[in-house]
């Protein structure tokens, strides 16, 4: 694993693009999906979220937009560009691993003990 993502070696196309904004609409879709479908479904989601990176690795979104890169996560770049003094290691486990068992027991507390129904129903 790569101590740091050297973002400097890609253009602002490339950091930019299609693929930025397609992805930057999917994580905030993420992080809103405790509040938006119920919290079994989101256990489905979870699952097959974490097997892409069981089989693949990586984010298959990730795969696509940081192609020289087979260990990128994908807002350290941007939140290092801004300043953020971050330690990749630690960005990398918060934003893969924590962050989506934190939005699980968030739509646990949300709809089970406080029985707020998803706005979504599937």
């Amino acid at each position: 694993m790569p101590k740091d993502f050297n973002y400097k070696k890609y253009s602002k196309r490339e950091l930019f693009g299609g693929w930025f904004w397609m992805h930057l609409f999917l994580e905030i879709v993420f992080l809103a999906l405790p509040f938006l479908i119920s919290w079994k479904i989101l256990l489905i989601v979870l699952v097959f979220y974490f097997l892409q990176f069981a089989i693949f690795k990586n984010c298959l979104i990730n795969k696509m937009h940081f192609k020289q890169d087979d260990d990128a996560v994908f807002l350290y770049p941007y939140l290092k560009m801004l300043g953020w003094r971050l330690n990749y290691r630690k960005s990398k486990i918060l934003l893969r691993y924590a962050l989506p068992v934190i939005l699980f027991i968030l739509a646990i507390i949300w709809q089970v003990i406080f029985q707020h129904n998803p706005m979504l129903v599937i």
